[in-house]
């Protein structure tokens, strides 16, 4: 009898290794919202990969987007738009990439030195969100530069003005 019980004992606390070793797998799952609570706005965390950005380097933009602390899987739309100041010719509107559940980036290299903006367009969860950042690039005077009045006409939303989505390969 005494050996039945001590194969019992090694039986029950070999069960419960497995179930609290199957429980913690489930729980390391990383959960993401599921959107329904529409008074909780979203939140999003945007900025980029480099603190002083030169020409010709590559830079990362990402943006994080949150609701209720959690990443929304699938935002609606995740976009960003990229102009010079002052500068009508250069404005680009970009679909960002998924890169993990509630993380969005694009890889954009300004050509030439100057101050640009970006701004972070996130629809999800059936709310929309706009953040705008400017972004230095190289050794310029922002001062002079930004004294003169930004003359970009934004077309947010119009992928079709100075969009070249299509055929990004200089950047």
């Amino acid at each position: 009898m005494k050996e039945a019980e001590i194969k019992m004992k090694k039986y029950f606390i070999f069960l419960s290794l497995a179930l609290l070793m199957i429980l913690s797998a489930c729980s390391t799952e990383e959960k993401t919202s599921d959107c329904s609570n529409t008074l909780v706005p979203i939140e999003i965390d945007s900025g980029y990969n480099l603190s002083e950005p030169e020409s010709n380097e590559k830079v990362t933009f990402s943006t994080t987007i949150t609701h209720e602390g959690l990443p929304v899987e699938n935002a609606n739309q995740v976009e960003f738009e990229i102009w010079e100041h002052g500068n009508q010719e250069y404005h680009h509107l970009l679909k960002a990439e998924k890169v993990e559940p509630g993380v969005y980036q694009l890889d954009w290299t300004f050509e030439e030195e100057g101050v640009y903006y970006i701004y972070y367009h996130v629809t999800a969860c059936d709310m929309h969100r706009m953040e705008k950042e400017m972004v230095v690039v190289g050794d310029v005077d922002v001062d002079e530069i930004t004294s003169k009045p930004d003359t970009v006409n934004l077309e947010m939303g119009n992928t079709d003005q100075n969009n070249n989505e299509s055929d990004h390969s200089n950047h």
